[in-house]
């Protein structure tokens, strides 16, 4: 399946609720509104009212210019839409976010020092594997949203079901698990690619990577992405494990590391690796997807 690429929405106009300068972001935001959108269409209908009436709870409580710009991504359910804010929160105090929304941050999201959730976003196992460096810390991905999904099981929160909206689909990029080192005397992270550069339109492999290698650019076919993409990766035919197995996700995603590091750096990548790469982005997303559905289904949908 190949998309024309067209436009990105204007980094200006992306605020974060707390007015501190948006970080990067794993997928960008038209990746999670696919992965969310694709969730939202194959939930029960037991969970479809409860996410929708969770989805209120939260997108009622943002402000108004949040409101505004995440209600910009047309004919996908609130949902969907919802599952971009904690990329524009990560600088937030954690446990204001679920104040905010009139609830009580879950105690195990509460035990580390570090209190805001950008860390929550990638995990950075070292490739090569037989590499001596660690650039691992705490929290990370797996450590909150295995948290996430374990809390959400009993206890269904509005600012819970946000983050897991969004981190299961950065699990499912391979940049969000990885990264390797710039130089080979010593331990210097790339920080998931983003200083590994690259020539091209996009500046390095992280940036690339979160836009699907082009795949992602255009905001108005989000929703013929969704459509393409049950249609080309049906559910059935995909292997989705246990819900909530947020650590054989992000064990896929590594895996994936030798085709995201075939590009050298400051090279500008094939149309082969280009070609490779929006492949793959196609299936995780889907994979993504589903795998959402099926956490929340298992979590509200017979309840």
């Amino acid at each position: 399946m190949v998309i024309n690429s067209k436009s990105l929405l204007a980094a200006a106009a992306l605020m974060p609720l707390s007015a501190l300068p948006l970080p990067v972001q794993a997928w960008n935001f038209e990746g999670h509104v696919i992965v969310a959108e694709i969730a939202y269409q194959n939930l029960t209908p037991v969970a479809r009212d409860k996410v929708d009436a969770l989805t209120a709870k939260a997108v009622n409580a943002l402000p108004k210019k949040t409101q505004h710009i995440i209600g910009s991504y047309k004919d996908v359910s609130a949902f969907a839409q919802l599952a971009v804010v904690p990329d524009m929160i990560r600088k937030q105090p954690a446990q204001s976010v679920w104040q905010q929304m009139g609830e009580a941050m879950p105690p195990s999201l509460n035990r580390w020092d570090e209190k805001k959730t950008n860390q929550w976003h990638y995990i950075n196992a070292v490739y090569p594997t037989n590499s001596q460096c660690n650039f691992v810390r705490k929290p990370n991905i797996q450590l909150a949203t295995q948290a996430l999904y374990a809390d959400f099981n009993g206890h269904p929160q509005a600012a819970s079901l946000m983050f897991i909206a969004h981190l299961t689909g950065d699990a499912h990029q391979p940049l969000h698990t990885v990264a390797t080192s710039l130089s080979k005397y010593w331990c210097k992270s790339d920080l998931g690619g983003n200083k590994y550069t690259l020539k091209g339109p996009k500046k390095n492999l992280h940036h690339l990577w979160d836009d699907g290698l082009g795949l992602l650019d255009d905001k108005q076919q989000v929703l013929e992405l969704v459509t393409a993409l049950q249609q080309e990766y049906p559910k059935a035919t995909l292997t989705l494990g246990q819900p909530g197995d947020v650590a054989r996700w992000i064990e896929e995603s590594e895996q994936l590391a030798p085709l995201v590091y075939s590009v050298k750096q400051n090279a500008q990548p094939t149309q082969t690796y280009i070609q490779q790469g929006q492949a793959v982005v196609e299936k995780r997303l889907a994979l993504a997807g589903y795998r959402l559905a099926d956490g929340l289904n298992h979590a509200l949908g017979t309840k």
